[in-house]
């Protein structure tokens, strides 16, 4: 074994053994370096990479419950307004009068009202919502409500969602000038606050007596009115059921329709005089404020989110009650994505008719279930698209709302950082080690200059760069081995110029015998060459009547006459882009669409075969003979390929051969007779006749008829 390792060392060249040391001590001291400062490197980019997602989300999740909190807190302080308990009681009574009035609508108002209702509100709402809606089911049945709301929404000339800005109807009600006196103040907290809509509800009939935005939820009762199973409703009755003074209730987001079936959450609180239980303070909210928080106003990149990292929250349900950035900015790519994970086409079909990931896209997510049991942390984890992210998560301190907060990011973009410090070791490590070899060949050259020489004209000699002779002028022993080196270049140059001369006659000889293609591969040292090719149409030719013109003649004349034909049929293939297989005697095969596919296999192959009669036609004028001439044709699928060792053919085989081959024998004298699978791709079927007397089904054309 030691011998061993000694005889290999010794092959190696003193230059190599000199660069190997220098070398390897260069990239022993490279590789400890470089791997101490990436791996720290990597370390406190993680770490940087972990608590900056960490920060992000708690700064947004703290933003949220703030905007929670405050809303609780000026609820309270609304509350204990006597301006709150005067409307809560003066909108009740209006409420009452109208309907202690019996007022009722004329004719004409009534068909204004359901006017509304069928041709403008309804259509409106089942077009941006996943559930159809009907007249029956929406439309309010008591006399007061259908009062109110053509007086503050039908005939209101504000446009949707501007309704609020109408103080009084005119109508000369008490109710309208409750309304007159109280709306200013109550459309200003609601507008200030960006809230979705203000209600004042009355404790005993549950009417909502005061609705600020005045959508079709506007004086019905949430008793027995229509929305009587609405979030709004259920609040209510929770609060009526059991009234804490001062306590904020809340209600998830659901799907509202009086707000076009959009989400809404409720937070609702008891309004009482002393003691006394009038009424309930509600508000609605949307999911913008909670969307402008998550998306820091659509601001991503600024925020340091990337192009790809998101913050949402999702609610006990594991559903999103904020949007997904990836619908926000691409909502195309966004749907062909989730079609391709396992997502139920139902939700995917939501997600698209309403445009909102909000209460429809679902996160069944690791990171999303631990934040729903109260954890939080930062993990890696997979998206609701099946993409690979870095996610952070924590529970919502709400009181009433079982939400989590998750902010993600890919983890292709979150590592970027650490691959870049990658790469720039790497190059660092390049430059530092491009620079040692250059200085360690400088050092290798300068002691060894002569072998350097030396072995530079060898290596020309060996790869044929050049053979020019070496010239060392000197006495030693190298200038004997360059001495000896001329002879062997005269040497080689000669026998070169012999193989070259010896290798074009081969290649002239295979080019005769084999398509260039297969030529190249024979060159290249491949043996057994054999291939399935599709879509190759098969000509087979019989001449008749050759053999007893051959008798007549001498053999010398008889083959110069059939190369005379064969000559001008390989022109032909030539000219129409087809491969000559072979001839046995009188017989010629070739094929189209063998060595290069063709979309046209099938047409090339029978204008070819016609041609081939006009050739046959002039020869019998020239040489006063009548030789005739019959060719099949079929196409398909056949195997190529090269037969023999030492003496070796291109052929073709399978059922097409045998086909094209059966077809021809049975073709008449003078005809054309083609397969089933031919004929189907001729654009000219019209001109061929099926044939009876076939062993196969077969179309023929007569030569004749094509001059005609």
């Amino acid at each position: 074994m030691k011998k061993t390792k000694t005889k290999l060392f010794h092959k190696l060249s003193v230059k190599s053994k000199f660069l190997m040391i220098i070398l390897g001590v260069a990239v022993i001291c490279i590789s400890v370096i470089g791997y101490q400062g990436l791996d720290y490197g990597k370390s406190s980019l993680t770490k940087s990479m972990y608590d900056h997602l960490t920060s992000i989300k708690t700064a947004r999740a703290q933003q949220t419950e703030n905007y929670f909190n405050d809303t609780n807190s000026l609820l309270k302080t609304l509350v204990s307004e006597y301006a709150i308990v005067d409307a809560m009681k003066e909108f009740s009574a209006g409420f009452s009068l109208l309907d202690s009035y019996k007022v009722e609508l004329s004719k004409d108002y009534k068909k204004i009202f359901n006017f509304y209702y069928e041709k403008e509100l309804i259509p409106a709402l089942n077009k941006v919502s996943a559930t159809e809606f009907g007249y029956s089911t929406l439309v309010p049945k008591k006399e007061s409500v259908e009062y109110l709301q053509l007086h503050y929404i039908v005939n209101n000339a504000a446009r949707e969602g501007k309704k609020y800005l109408l103080d009084d109807a005119n109508d000369g009600s008490y109710y309208s000038q409750v309304h007159k006196k109280f709306n200013p103040v109550l459309r200003k907290i609601v507008e200030n606050q960006d809230f979705s809509d203000l209600f004042l509800i009355n404790a005993k009939s549950r009417q909502i007596v005061y609705s600020s935005n005045k959508h079709i939820d506007f004086a019905t009762s949430l008793l027995d009115g229509p929305y009587k199973d609405s979030p709004l409703a259920k609040l209510a009755h929770d609060i009526i059921q059991k009234p804490q003074q001062g306590r904020v209730y809340i209600s998830d987001f659901a799907k509202y329709v009086p707000a076009m079936n959009q989400p809404r959450a409720f937070l609702a609180i008891p309004i009482y005089q002393k003691h006394e239980f009038l009424g309930i303070l509600a508000i609605a909210i949307s999911n913008k404020k909670l969307n402008k928080i998550t998306t820091g106003d659509r601001e991503w990149e600024k925020a340091g989110l990337g192009k790809s990292g998101e913050v949402y929250i999702i609610g006990n349900d594991n559903k999103m009650r904020t949007e997904s950035r990836e619908l926000i900015q691409n909502p195309k790519k966004y749907l062909q994505e989730l079609n391709n994970t396992k997502e139920d086409p139902k939700i995917v079909a939501t997600i698209a008719k309403t445009k909102s990931t909000v209460l429809a896209q679902k996160i069944h997510s690791k990171s999303a279930k631990l934040a729903l049991k109260g954890e939080s942390g930062t993990i890696v984890d997979r998206n609701c698209l099946g993409v690979k992210v870095l996610s952070s998560y924590e529970p919502l301190n709400i009181d009433g709302l079982n939400w989590a907060i998750l902010a993600q990011k890919s983890i292709k973009e979150a590592e970027a950082p650490i691959r870049e410090l990658q790469n720039a070791l790497l190059v660092s490590a390049t430059i530092l080690a491009t620079l040692i070899t250059f200085y360690a060949i400088w050092i290798a050259y300068s002691f060894l200059s002569p072998v350097n020489r030396m072995v530079k004209g060898v290596k020309s000699v060996i790869f044929k760069d050049s053979r020019e002779k070496i010239n060392l002028n000197r006495d030693d022993e190298f200038g004997e081995l360059a001495d000896n080196i001329d002879i062997m270049i005269d040497k080689l140059s000669e026998q070169e110029k012999n193989l070259e001369e010896k290798s074009k006659e081969n290649d002239a000889l295979l080019l005769n015998i084999l398509p260039e293609p297969i030529v190249n591969r024979v060159k290249n040292g491949e043996k057994h060459i054999a291939e399935r090719v599709n879509n190759v149409a098969v000509l087979f030719s019989v001449l008749r009547g050759f053999d007893q013109l051959a008798l007549q003649k001498e053999p010398q004349e008889s083959i110069e006459l059939l190369n005379e034909l064969i000559n001008q049929f390989d022109k032909l293939n030539e000219q129409f882009g087809i491969e000559k297989i072979t001839t046995i005697g009188d017989s010629y095969m070739s094929a189209s669409g063998l060595i290069q596919p063709r979309l046209d296999y099938a047409r090339r192959v029978c204008e070819c075969a016609l041609k081939m009669f006009d050739v046959v036609e002039n020869f019998n004028a020239i040489h006063a003979s009548n030789i005739q001439l019959s060719i099949g044709v079929d196409g398909g699928e056949v195997m190529s390929g090269i037969v023999g060792e030492y003496k070796y053919v291109y052929d073709i085989w399978g059922e097409p051969v045998n086909n094209a081959n059966r077809i021809s024998q049975e073709a008449h004298p003078g005809t054309l007779r083609v397969s089933l699978a031919i004929y189907k791709q001729l654009i000219d079927q019209e001109k061929y006749k099926q044939c009876s007397d076939g062993t196969i089904e077969s179309y023929a054309i007569a030569a004749q008829s094509i001059k005609s």
